[in-house]
């Protein structure tokens, strides 16, 4: 009798443990507006040192429910999309992503790789605004230029 008491404690305890393991995977609930989704964005360049904004210039950003990214910016000729990942930071709907993109020259080389940081905070369910540090390298992963960028998001629906 003790052989089949401890077999079924066993068997609780393994089960207990298979559904601690299950909910670790599970998707989270999040509580209120969320980054998910498309947005439309407008970006600026930004001198660092006067936060004088260059001309805006649109983008479409996704944040993935998995904690990746994609944004397009095909107005600025000769890069590819951005990809990346995204965070939540620290404070009320505050999020941080990177993302890198690439540049190329007119015989198909890689010319430039770009790294963008950003801190982003969602100010509605539909909206958002970010500031952001970019860094240019070349082709052989030197730091060739540094500068910054805001934006500002709707959501598309």
């Amino acid at each position: 009798m003790k052989l089949k008491t401890q077999i079924a404690g066993i068997i609780l305890a393994l089960a207990a443990s298979t559904s601690l393991l299950c909910s670790a995977d599970a998707p989270q609930q999040v509580r209120g507006p969320t980054i998910v989704g498309v947005w439309q964005v407008v970006r600026h360049g930004v001198d660092c040192n006067t936060g004088q904004e260059r001309p805006p210039f649109p983008a479409l950003v996704t944040f993935h429910s998995d904690g990746t990214m994609t944004a397009d910016t095909s107005a600025l000729e000769g890069t590819t999309n951005e990809y990346g990942s995204w965070q939540r930071a620290p404070g009320s709907q505050n999020y941080s992503f990177r993302d890198t993109f690439f540049s190329i020259d007119e015989s198909g080389a890689l010319a430039i790789t770009g790294i963008i940081t950003a801190n982003v905070h969602l100010t509605d369910a539909n909206s958002w605004t970010y500031s952001a540090t970019i860094e240019l390298f070349d082709a052989d992963g030197n730091l060739i230029f540094s500068t910054c960028g805001r934006g500002t998001a709707t959501r598309f629906e």
